[in-house]
């Protein structure tokens, strides 16, 4: 699903307008139903619209009018420079307006409901007064906010905040999706997203061109390696596991395991002896290999061929050491698809080199590694994911967090799944087994999107019926069967 920054927004809008699609102020009544429906759902008997002197503003006239007009909710309009706006002429006479800030601060202190209006996608100023002053008396209070597309201070293309931002209890997405709603901090001031059509046409959208997503729930369907008739074990993928040491054996074990239950069909884990025993008493399906400790570098040179393999995983566990880097090395030096994670992405920083392969290469950072590992701009960060992913072709870049940003060949993908319950040790190495077991039967950017949405999806499950306080990386791997079971079910 394709998500637009402001300037594209802009030329949607005026395109719609020029091609006689809708008016502006078609447009602008459209959006007020869809406001004006999530309030009647609430059933709510008055309401405080704060509008500002803008596009947003206009809604909030329009949503006054429709209000008072169609239904038994009472509007309340907050409006400081009402007679400049021309929609205002539409406005119904029974609406009572307030410009008086004590007189809409007394109404803020009594709990009333609240639509916020006063700053929309397009704000490119700092929020001046008297809007400062009132969203931070709202964010103090104990109202109900309801955000008409942006709650006011976030910026929609990097997710950043103004100093008085908005804390919504909901957003009701005016059909048009801004990245800026997933992005840190802004995520945390949008509340539950409700996404509505206000009429934008299906053939605007199409055209206008970007390279920023936003996954869903139909798409990730479709994207998710099949099973094919007439296929046997090597139809699905060779995996090579590089991973675990001494006091790390579980971020590996927790990575094959993940990697066998997401369907690839063979696993071999190459590890110190310590590791190898665990996974010969606990992961009995994977076939097992171990290091040369004494001469690693004669054995991978002379008695071991990575060319046996389809893909390459290394890192979960694996220690910070010479060894690792000597590996990490040796891996990227090959012509076989590779998967990088945790232990394994400390040594890139000085070896960006090394990332300039003909083949796929996929690291999965969360942003501690990110930042060792390349210069990072939180204003500009899928920028700078489309710079690095089109400076690397064949790179894909798991960013890690609340919500996980895919980067390839200049395109990001927003991941939407997933909840708090994640932060837990070997959730990550649970994600990097989850992308391995996908990469192994088909190799392609869709294989991860569709994986890192799965992982997320597995924790948004466990909530249903646990706590996320409860949820451990090893439960994540028990609700791969369920979530693959519904997904790919005809």
């Amino acid at each position: 699903m394709k998500a637009f920054k402001r300037n594209q927004i802009r030329e949607i809008i005026d395109e719609e307008i020029k091609m006689n699609r809708y008016s502006y102020d078609d447009l602008i009544f459209s959006s007020a139903v869809s406001l004006c429906n999530v309030i009647l759902k609430q059933g709510i008997e008055e309401v405080l619209i704060i509008s500002g002197n803008n596009h947003n503003g206009d809604i909030g006239i329009a949503l006054a009018d429709t209000l008072i007009k169609k239904t038994s909710v009472k509007p309340i309009l907050v409006h400081f420079n009402l007679t400049s706006r021309r929609i205002s002429e539409l406005l119904d006479k029974s609406v009572e307006v307030i410009n008086d800030v004590r007189k809409v601060s007394k109404m803020i202190e009594k709990d009333i409901y609240i639509v916020d209006c006063m700053f929309g996608y397009d704000i490119s100023e700092t929020i001046y007064y008297p809007f400062n002053y009132l969203i931070d008396k709202i964010n103090e209070s104990k109202c109900y906010v309801l955000s008409c597309d942006v709650p006011s201070g976030v910026d929609t293309d990097n997710g950043c905040i103004d100093r008085s931002t908005i804390k919504a209890d909901a957003t009701v997405v005016l059909q048009l999706i801004k990245p800026g709603y997933y992005l840190y901090p802004a995520s945390s001031y949008t509340g539950k997203l409700i996404v509505d059509n206000i009429g934008v046409s299906y053939q605007t959208i199409e055209k206008t061109e970007t390279d920023i997503f936003v996954n869903n729930l139909s798409e990730i369907k479709e994207m998710i390696p099949q099973r094919v008739k007439h296929s046997h074990k090597m139809s699905y993928g060779k995996v090579l596991l590089i991973a675990g040491s001494e006091g790390k054996i579980g971020a590996s074990l927790l990575c094959g395991s993940a990697i066998l239950k997401t369907g690839a069909g063979y696993l071999t884990v190459l590890s110190y002896p310590e590791v190898i025993k665990a996974f010969n008493s606990q992961l009995i399906e994977a076939v097992t290999e171990t290091f040369d400790v004494y001469n690693i570098r004669y054995q991978m040179e002379n008695n071991f061929d990575f060319r046996n393999y389809s893909l390459i995983v290394i890192g979960p566990g694996l220690g910070v050491n010479s060894t690792t880097e000597y590996l990490v090395r040796k891996v990227l030096e090959t012509d076989i698809p590779v998967v990088i994670d945790a232990d394994g992405l400390n040594y890139l920083k000085n070896n960006l080199e090394l990332l300039k392969r003909d083949v796929l290469t996929v690291i999965t950072p969360h942003l501690g590694e990110f930042k060792r590992t390349f210069v990072y701009n939180q204003k500009i960060i899928i920028e700078d994911l489309q710079r690095y992913t089109t400076s690397f072709p064949d790179l894909a870049i798991v960013l890690k967090g609340e919500h996980t940003l895919i980067g390839y060949q200049g395109k990001v993908t927003i991941n939407t799944t997933g909840n708090n319950a994640l932060a837990k040790a070997g959730s990550g190495d649970v994600l990097c087994g989850i992308i391995s077991g996908f990469l192994a039967q088909r190799c392609d950017i869709e294989s991860i999107i569709s994986a890192v949405y799965i992982h997320s999806l597995a924790a948004d499950y466990w909530c249903i019926n646990n706590s996320p306080y409860s949820l451990l990386a090893s439960d994540l791997i028990k609700m791969i069967d369920r979530i693959l079971k519904q997904l790919t079910s005809q």
